[in-house]
């Protein structure tokens, strides 16, 4: 058995995150939409997984920022294995 957490980040401010586990989620919870890696826009409500296969570990480095006025709030759902 394999046996894992899930870590949750309250964000709100730009800024990044380490992803260092096997799935993560980004909630946009604000009014504001998000930008993902310069590519990818999380519009207010609604949220992206990225997911991997068994035995995978992500390394990534999300950076992210916050256009338009309104709330600020990015959470952040981490899968990490321990």
């Amino acid at each position: 058995m394999i046996q894992y957490k899930i870590d949750t980040l309250n964000l709100t401010s730009d800024g990044s995150v380490k992803s260092d586990c096997a799935d993560i989620t980004f909630f946009n919870s604000g009014t504001t939409t998000i930008v993902l890696n310069n590519s990818l826009s999380i519009a207010p409500g609604t949220s992206i997984s990225i997911t991997a296969n068994v035995n995978e570990i992500d390394r990534t480095t999300y950076n992210y920022y916050f256009t338009g006025g309104g709330t600020n709030i990015l959470i952040v759902f981490r899968k990490i294995y321990i």
